[in-house]
């Protein structure tokens, strides 16, 4: 008798199976569909919890609306290499949006920030604060985060490590703020009141349904209204206010850590690049002074030079003359003349006569 065994996919196939077959239950449940881009299917929240939702290719559910789906609840079964699961999802057969005129009034304001967001300086992240560190010495930074929030710690950790001794480049000042619609707009009008170069809006990760209650409308028009740089690092959300949120702002960072990592290796380079320059510029100094130094010995050289070939000029005429004399043949006593003969005789004359008078 062969012995019989199973496969750890085979028991989880099985429980799925088993599941399944007693668990067709037709459902009508409401709440807020929202997207797992990471995961590519929909979900439906009550802000508390969520569900998965399986839906036809053709089918596509409206992003952020709240809604009546009618399908059946069935068992999903999802298989890892380490982990196997089952967990409960909804095959939608139709839906319908509850509040229509709601969501019309959502659109046409959607439709004003699209309009707004078209006359909004855009500020390009390397481009911002490679200028801003070129401009300044220190350059502030406002983090807006939620109510007892660590992700800011996170976030400066993270820009510590990676900027190293150049750290104390940034600023940082904090806001703490909830992160709902009106209280994130008057923060982020806040941070234009209070003097910082650019806004880091920090979300650290958490249950997808909290990720999808980031913001609103008012906090998208704040973005736009805001005259200074505006990032996100909110984790991985999947809620079109969320999404609207990235298109508002000057660049979407995946979390906080990413977001102060990459700020922190911006401020490096541009702090090593700094150092390279001024010593580039002693450099060049100093090869300067050199330079002089160097065409002042030589006009030092080049006047000694003169002088020796001067006095080689004045050996070479000496010896060229003794040379000559050398070669001359030496000249005969002169004769005395006469007159000088007569003279020293008559002198003696006078000495004798002098002599015998005496």
């Amino acid at each position: 008798m062969s012995e019989s065994w199973l496969t750890p996919s085979d028991i989880a196939e099985k429980l799925s199976s088993h599941i399944s077959s007693g668990f067709l239950l037709p459902v009508k449940v409401r709440g807020t569909v929202i997207l797992d881009r990471q995961r590519g299917y929909y979900r439906l929240s009550d802000g508390k919890a969520g569900i998965t939702l399986n839906t036809e290719n053709s089918l596509a559910l409206p992003l952020g609306v709240e809604v009546e789906i009618d399908g059946v609840l069935i068992a999903n079964l999802f298989c890892k290499e380490d982990v196997s699961m089952v967990y409960p999802a909804i095959n939608v057969n139709s839906y319908k949006v509850l509040d229509e005129d709601k969501e019309r009034e959502f659109q046409k304001r959607l439709a004003e920030v699209e309009a707004l967001l078209k006359g909004r300086n855009h500020y390009g992240f390397w481009e911002t604060f490679s200028r801003l560190l070129m401009e300044k010495k220190a350059v502030k930074v406002g983090l807006i985060h939620g109510n007892s929030a660590q992700v800011w710690q996170d976030f400066i950790s993270a820009f510590r490590s990676a900027a190293g001794e150049y750290a104390d480049r940034i600023e940082f000042v904090r806001f703490e703020s909830s992160l709902a619609d009106g209280e994130l707009a008057k923060s982020i009008e806040e941070t234009a009141k209070s003097g910082v170069h650019a806004v880091f809006l920090l979300r650290g990760g958490g249950p997808q349904e909290e990720l999808a209650r980031i913001g609103g409308l008012e906090s998208l028009l704040a973005v736009i209204r805001l005259d200074i740089p505006f990032y996100t690092a909110i984790g991985h959300s999947f809620d079109r206010m969320v999404s609207l949120m990235g298109k508002v702002s000057d660049g979407n960072f995946a979390t906080p850590s990413i977001a102060g990592q990459e700020l922190g290796r911006l401020v490096r380079i541009m702090s090593e690049l700094e150092g390279l320059e001024d010593k580039t510029k002693n450099t060049q100094i100093e090869l300067r002074l050199t330079q002089q130094q160097l065409e002042q010995q030589l006009k030092e050289l080049l006047s000694l030079r003169e002088q020796l070939n001067l006095k080689e000029q004045q050996l070479q005429e000496y010896f060229t003359l003794k040379e000559q004399l050398k070669q001359q043949p030496p000249e005969p006593p002169k004769a005395i003349p006469t007159w000088v003969w007569v003279l020293l005789g008559a002198l003696g004359l006078i000495i004798l006569l002098l002599l015998l008078l005496k």
